[in-house]
């Protein structure tokens, strides 16, 4: 501290107990003082730790909402078979089939949307957004998610498109195709001959 800086606080303090400022000061007044100090700092703890619970609690909904489309899938058989096929070969099925496999296509292109436009305030979301992001382009490699992807991109937001262009355009962090990763998206001649009415 510099004598210049030491002639000012010692200047300061004068003024203010020369003035007897602290002597006007009730022990009531100095207590209550100390009072609404601890509950502004009691209130700003528990607000951060409300925002954290906040954050954990989005974080989870997210998550959770995505996993809920994908246990759809567990849960008919027939719906499993029908999006096994869209993914190998979109045209093998009907107009009312490919309306069923697009519906299950659109909700986890929508949950990924969600997912990004919160992953700014969400840090916690970022991996969950590479997982999910990941899982869409294994979709959009294969054939039959590929023509589906082509044939109604232009529903989705820019930001999603823009982000699965960058992305199909560096070919060195794709991951494979999910025809590659699991057998159980591979279909033999016989399940391409299924059909629903």
């Amino acid at each position: 501290m510099t004598g210049f800086e030491y002639f000012g606080y010692f200047n300061l303090a004068q003024f203010f107990f020369g003035a007897g400022l602290f002597e006007r000061i009730t022990q009531g007044e100095f207590f209550g003082f100390f009072a609404v100090l601890a509950t502004l700092i009691y209130l700003a703890i528990q607000t951060q730790q409300a925002k954290k619970i906040a954050i954990l609690q989005a974080t989870r909904n997210v998550v959770s909402d995505f996993q809920m489309i994908w246990s759809t899938l567990g849960e008919d058989a027939g719906k499993t078979r029908l999006i096994r096929i869209a993914v190998n070969d979109w045209e093998a099925l009907s107009k009312n089939d490919q309306l069923i496999a697009h519906v299950f296509f659109v909700n986890l292109i929508v949950h990924f949307t969600s997912a990004l436009a919160q992953a700014d305030k969400l840090p916690e979301l970022r991996d969950f957004v590479l997982g999910l992001e990941d899982n869409i382009l294994g979709l959009v490699q294969c054939s039959g998610g590929h023509k589906w992807y082509d044939s109604c991109n232009h529903l989705f937001l820019d930001l999603v498109r823009n982000r699965i262009i960058e992305r199909l355009a560096s070919t060195k962090t794709l991951p494979l195709p999910w025809t590659e990763t699991v057998p159980w998206w591979c279909t033999d001649s016989a399940e391409m001959e299924f059909r629903t009415a």
